[in-house]
Formats: structure tokens, sequence, C-alpha cells
């Protein structure tokens, strides 16, 4: 085509190679750049969703420990008729730490704990605490009360007081409020037997004596305990950190689980149920009130209750903390703790002090197979450790 006697040639443009080069070092160098500032965020935001996601599983745990706390002692008899043998009346003796925590023949003592228990039973001679209630087994039936009266024709009648209504497969026992002045919380028997389905036929013998006045006569008390035939007339829940190696991969070696063992009524035999991962102390501590003026003047470990009976249990304990020890996420590299001693309990107002009777001091360096190398994967310092603590004020222990 020809334009004033001139050719008019078109030309394409685009990029040489060197430019091509030169575009593809800058955009290398660019995103090293942004690689760079963007790994350290990631591995932060990971170690801090870690560390937020142990505090959740944490809480979550000892939100259950706080539970069975506050309910040591529900629906708990205080006293057998004078002579009375149950029938049956189990608790586990074997292995001998057990034994110490078992009440039969005995009316059961809502808390009951071992300090430093040996290896086999409790990680790093960490303490061990026994729960007798009747809620603290996640049951059904376990969750039932109410009262047992006769109504106007004489029969047994229960009133639930409970969310859930009795049904025939649960069993429950029955406690007389007050027998005379003085003797309360009874446990009504049938010979040497205890507990009944809630049906008229089973409850007639457990139930208050036919009175003129029925249905407004006297009441007695029923608690739901399980449903299967029971071996106590109770519930038992036990914690201390399991060496049976449920501890997760991130943990650091020494450690182990804070465990709830719920004793099955069907046999001695517990229900495992993993609350807390990575745990290196569990310490209980009791606040008493030895003098009976209302507030507690005696602070004392976890053998503190040895020796004393369930009503003495009742009277004097105020205020349990416990103290568990663990760690914050996994290992960090970029992170040292300052001192591998670790008070688990309650300190004085220095900060340093640790009070009598109110825990121990850790020595992290020895834990078993704990690595002492800095240098090496998984070294003691590397880990955030952590003491939570909480406080509980027991609501059904009188």
């Amino acid at each position: 085509m020809a334009q004033h006697g001139k050719t008019l040639r078109r030309k394409d443009y685009g990029f040489s190679l060197v430019e091509l080069m030169i575009y593809m070092a800058l955009l290398g160098i660019l995103m090293a750049m942004m690689f760079k500032s963007f790994t350290p965020a990631m591995r932060t935001g990971s170690r801090q969703w870690r560390v937020a996601e142990t505090k959740i599983e944490t809480g979550l745990g000892l939100d259950l420990l706080r539970s069975d706390l506050e309910s040591a002692g529900f629906g708990l008899p205080y006293r057998f008729p004078t002579g009375a043998v149950l029938n049956p009346y189990f608790e586990p003796t074997v292995p001998a730490e057990l034994a110490a925590l078992a009440d039969a023949p005995n009316v059961p003592r809502a808390l009951i704990s071992r300090d430093l228990s040996p290896l086999s039973m409790s990680m790093n001679s960490s303490d061990y605490l026994a729960i007798k209630a009747l809620n603290v087994v996640r049951g059904v039936s376990s969750q039932k009360w109410g009262l047992l009266a006769r109504d106007a024709a004489h029969l047994a009648s229960i009133q639930s007081l409970s969310a859930e209504a009795f049904v025939n497969t649960d069993r429950v026992i029955v406690i007389r409020p007050e027998v005379s002045p003085g003797e309360t919380r009874q446990l009504v028997l049938d010979g040497a037997n205890y507990f009944a389905r809630p049906t008229v036929a089973d409850l007639t013998p457990f139930a208050p004596p036919e009175a003129a006045f029925d249905p407004n006569g006297e009441r007695y008390l029923v608690y739901g305990l399980d449903n299967i035939d029971p071996r106590r007339p109770f519930n038992r829940t036990d914690y201390y950190i399991s060496t049976a190696g449920v501890s997760s991969a991130h943990c650091a070696p020494g450690t182990g689980t804070l465990v709830k063992a719920t004793l099955n009524q069907a046999d001695d035999n517990f229900t495992i149920l993993p609350i807390v991962d990575c745990v290196a102390d569990f310490q209980v501590v009791y606040y008493l009130d030895t003098n009976g003026d209302g507030g507690w003047d005696t602070r004392a470990d976890a053998n503190g209750l040895n020796g004393l009976t369930a009503e003495q249990i009742r009277d004097q304990v105020k205020s349990i903390r416990c103290y568990v020890l663990t760690h914050e996420g996994g290992v960090d590299r970029t992170y040292t703790h300052p001192t591998p001693i670790i008070n688990v309990g309650e300190v004085a107002a220095d900060g340093i002090t640790l009070q009598a009777n109110a825990g121990r001091a850790l020595n992290l360096t020895l834990l078993p197979n704990i690595v002492l190398n800095p240098l090496a994967p998984g070294f003691w310092a590397n880990y955030r450790w952590k003491v939570y603590s909480l406080s509980v004020a027991p609501k059904n222990l009188k």
C-alpha cells in the first residue's frame, strides 16, 4: 500500500530476551523478599494457634475437674443403719495405692487423695485424687434425683426433681433425710440390699412407713445411680497423670496426660477420659477448718485428709485448689524458658517462695527422658511451661 509515493510498512513490537531476563530476576527478588517476611509470620501464626488451642483444650478439661469437685458428696449417705453390712460393696484395692482410696465397709468419703503417688499409678510422683458423688459419672441415670413418698393409696411414689424423669431401667438409692436429731442422711436398706429400680414394687420396701396423712407424710431422697446392678452405693471418678503413653506427639518428653478415670459399676475397671495433654505435674491442696469457726485455718497437701472420717471431711474441707503444670503449644526453638524450677502450687506474696503444704517445686531437668542438650530437638527450655490453677468451694459436702 502506498501513500504520497511512499510504502507504509507494519512493524511488530515486543520484549527482547534481555528484558525478559531482567523482569524475571526482579520478580524473583521480590518474591524472595515476600517469602522471607511471610514465613516468620506463618510460623508465628502457627505457634499462636497451637498456644490458643492448648488454652482452650486445657480450659475445657479443667472445667470437668471443677464441676466434679463442686459435686463432691452429692447424693452420698452420711451413715448406714446400725450393724448393717451392704451387699454388694466393692472398690478396687489393687494396686496397693488404690487401697487407701477405698471405703468399704464404711460410709464413703467425698474426697480422698494421695500425695506423691508411686510411678506405677501417677506419672512423675504427682498427686492422685478420688472424688465420690452420684453425679460424677456422665450417665443419664446418675443425673437424676427426687423425692420418694407414699400417695393417697399408700403406694410408693417418686416425684422427680431433675430435668430427666426416672425410668424403669434406672437403679436408685434411697436416703432418709433425718432419722433422729443429729442423725441425718441414712441409707435405706432392704435387708443388705441398698438399690432398687424406680418401680412401685421395687421401692415399696424403701419407702417411708404408711401414715394416715399420706401423701403429705414423710419424704425420702432418691438418687439415680446407674442403669445396671451396682457394686457400690455411689459413683467415683479419679484424676491423675496417666503413664499409659497417651500423650500427644507434640508434648515434651517426661510429660503425660491428666485423665478423668470413672470407676465402672459393672466391675472394678476404669473408663479413661483424657482431659489435658502434656502435663508434667498435678498437685492437690486442701484448706481446712480444724477449729470449727467456719473459716479455714490449716493448709494441707494431698495427704492432709488421711485418717479423717467422712464426717470430718464434710466438716473441715472449705476449699480445694488444684495445680496443673503443662506447656502451651509444642516445642519452640525461638523461646527459652527462664528456669527449670517451677512452683506447682501457691506462692507467697514475693512471687517466689512456695507456701508450706501448698504443692511442690518441680525440677524440669529431672523429668524422665527429658532432653538436656540445648542443641538437641525437644530441649526442656524450648517449651512454654505454665501452671494452671483452679480454686473450688465444694457445694455438696453438707
